[in-house]
């Protein structure tokens, strides 16, 4: 095999994956071996069509198994696709994607081909955000960051709609870009959404900022996955602040190389961006100065999920701003919290409500360690259901 850039991954319990590293040029390949009870994991390469093919071809009974799951929403979401206005929306979205990015059209294309669904399934997934036909409830995500001294860290509550437990999979992927990068992906969606890590150094995490009026412009889940190959810091700022954008977004944003972490809001037309220090935290609404008077925000979104999370999270990382020597466990204590449930850090579905952690990503910045927690962090974190990987 060509010398390539790989990540070191340390096995530290049974419930890993096989994954290739990245890391700097000539650093070896070490496989590690999952278990059945594992995440999935694929290695891909090639053209992005390649790359599309075979995630959805490799992912295609995982891919149908949410779609089935979740039957009554995506009926609704192809209604939606197939109005005369969903149509022409639709278009408009895919126009310019294929200005700034035809090659992301092309995965999803090939991913659709892989598995067995027609174009316009995996493109409404894609879009489902800027289409506006959501359950009435978002999962959200909940993100905390602490620097001080030598501590630098990065915390992230993965969560999503409970069809998507036990269906979530892990990509290594080489794309043409030579840009390589490990990502948590949701059957059926772009890359870029779930936790993610390149050869540069990039590490995205996202949170889901409801909006009521979607724009014409390039769809946030293709701006997500463009970043996955951005080189720089810098270059990963320019790509999610690119204009027209559809759809608010916030982006924790992440240089191992710089040791610097950015929090960054976009709305359409409009973004601000933070390098805090101390104790920082955000969920599913916009807190930036720049942006928190956005005026088409859900107001029963954030009241509900986002804002019950966030003083949660408020009140107990108060107590741990009292405390000296805090140890990466505080915080994952914090985000295992059931309290204020089912809008609780730590997500279970109950009753109506379907929203579930996933997964729990913990990133030090300084010792370049991202360590991703499989399931919620209440049982995972306290097992030790963890892969770690150093760049």
């Amino acid at each position: 095999m060509k010398r390539r850039q790989f990540l070191q991954v340390s096995l530290f319990s049974p419930f890993v994956f096989r994954a290739y590293a990245l890391g700097a040029p000539g650093t070896r390949v070490r496989f590690i071996p999952g278990s059945a009870r594992a995440l999935d994991y694929l290695y891909v390469k090639g053209s992005y069509r390649e790359i599309g093919y075979q995630i959805g071809t490799h992912f295609r009974k995982h891919i149908q198994s949410v779609l089935k799951i979740r039957e009554a929403w995506f009926t609704d979401l192809l209604q939606t696709i197939d109005t005369p206005g969903g149509k022409k929306y639709s278009a408009e979205l895919k126009r310019l994607t294929r200005k700034h990015f035809p090659q992301y059209l092309e995965e999803l294309e090939a991913m659709a081909l892989g598995a067995g669904l027609d174009f316009k399934a995996i493109w409404a997934l894609a879009i489902k955000s800027e289409l506006g036909a959501l359950e009435p409830e978002e999962p959200g995500c909940s993100t905390i960051y602490y620097s001080a001294g030598e501590k630098q860290w990065l915390f992230h509550n993965e969560d999503g709609n409970d069809a998507y437990r036990n269906q979530m999979f892990l990509v290594h992927v080489q794309p043409p870009s030579e840009v390589s990068f490990t990502s948590l992906v949701y059957p059926g969606i772009l890359t870029g959404n779930g936790p993610s890590l390149n050869r540069f150094g990039i590490v995205q995490t996202t949170n889901y900022i409801s909006t009521t009026r979607p724009q014409v412009g390039i769809p946030r889940y293709v701006l997500g996955r463009a970043i996955l190959e951005a080189r720089s810091l810098q270059e990963a700022v320019q790509i999610a602040t690119m204009e027209p954008r559809t759809h608010p977004y916030h982006h924790n944003l992440v240089s191992l190389s710089e040791q610097k972490y950015l929090s960054l809001e976009t709305t359409p037309g409009e973004t601000a961006r933070i390098a805090p220090r101390g104790i920082y935290f955000h969920t599913n609404h916009l807190i930036l100065k720049k942006t928190h008077r956005y005026p088409y925000e859900q107001p029963e979104y954030k009241q509900s999920s986002s804002l019950s999370r966030f003083r949660v999270i408020e009140a107990e990382t108060a107590k741990l701003r009292q405390r000296d020597h805090l140890q990466p466990h505080d915080f994952l204590s914090v985000l295992s919290s059931h309290q204020n449930a089912p809008y609780s850090p730590c997500r279970h579905p109950q009753g109506e409500v379907k929203g579930r952690t996933l997964a729990t990503l913990f990133l030090d910045i300084r010792n370049r360690k991202f360590r991703l927690y499989r399931g919620n962090p209440c049982q995972s974190v306290t097992e030790e259901h963890y892969t770690d990987y150093y760049l």
